[in-house]
């Protein structure tokens, strides 16, 4: 598929249209930005459906929809060999054409092309270097900042360093806490920072509610449920949890042989 132009068009009937679903919105807009250069686009569900994560059964939904209420049009047209489908914005959005739905009300035409010329700005909208100091503006980018590899890493780095630090020496029950926030970032919600420090919470309370000595053993066995069934949240332990006492290590964390002298009773030792 050629690459879609930089800027893309969402009307105001597209916007505020209440039968439209958010996602629906902005596939009418991916759409205007394929068909910039020759009025339609000819991109097969299998593209759209990689580009935005779904299956092709909701991009025919969504093609099928927007032409229901007049914002698009659909026909095929054979090109050589093949049977080529072009999706082509409606000018008039919906409600000026024949066939919209006439309880949207119109809209103005958008042409071809003044499709990439980007909206002059406003009084609401102040240009860099107007009363503004650059370092406002400077790294204003929200889609790189906020969801772009940037953003995305230093998420990441914050929940990870929240997991690794919450319960130190404790190498299992770190693990299991890694483990789970890489099981919910493979889902649709993955922890946030705040929701790290919850979690890390929730487990003390589990703890003290099961009143178990092995706190750490139960807290990375309520983890690893999660992860096995793919909770999202931390429940108390559904099976059988066999509780016992943590061992005690030595200060300095390893074994060191009894010294016995001449007047100990060995007995003492046994």
């Amino acid at each position: 598929m050629d690459n879609p132009g930089f800027y893309a068009i969402l009307p105001a009937s597209v916007r505020y249209d209440n039968r439209l679903k958010a996602a629906e919105k902005i596939f009418y807009s991916e759409i205007t930005a394929l068909a910039n250069q020759q009025g339609y686009c000819y991109a097969g569900n299998g593209y759209f459906s990689q580009l935005y994560g779904v299956d092709e059964r909701t991009v025919k939904r969504w093609i099928k929809h927007l032409k229901d209420v007049g914002y698009i049009c659909v026909e095929y047209v054979r090109v050589d060999s093949d049977l080529q489908r072009r999706i082509s914005p409606q000018p008039g959005c919906a409600g000026g054409t024949e066939g919209g739905d006439k309880n949207v009300p119109g809209c103005h035409a958008v042409s071809l092309s003044d499709k990439n010329v980007p909206t002059p700005g406003t009084k609401m909208s102040p240009t860099p270097g107007q009363n503004c100091p650059p370092e406002y503006y400077k790294n204003n980018n929200t889609r790189e900042n906020n969801t772009g590899a940037g953003g995305r890493a230093r998420a990441r780095e914050s929940v990870t360093d929240i997991l690794s630090t919450a319960f130190p020496a404790d190498d299992r029950l770190t693990a299991a806490l890694l483990s789970f926030a890489e099981s919910r970032a493979a889902g649709k919600h993955p922890l946030t920072a705040n929701a790290a420090k919850l979690a890390c919470s929730k487990l003390n309370q589990l703890a003290d509610e099961a009143g178990v000595c092995d706190r750490s053993g139960y807290m990375a066995a309520v983890l690893e449920q999660s992860i096995l069934r793919g909770w999202e949240g931390l429940f108390a332990l559904k099976d059988d949890f066999t509780d016992r006492a943590p061992a005690v290590q030595p200060v300095n964390g390893q074994d060191r042989p009894r010294e016995i002298s001449p007047d100990d009773d060995i007995t003492d030792f046994l």
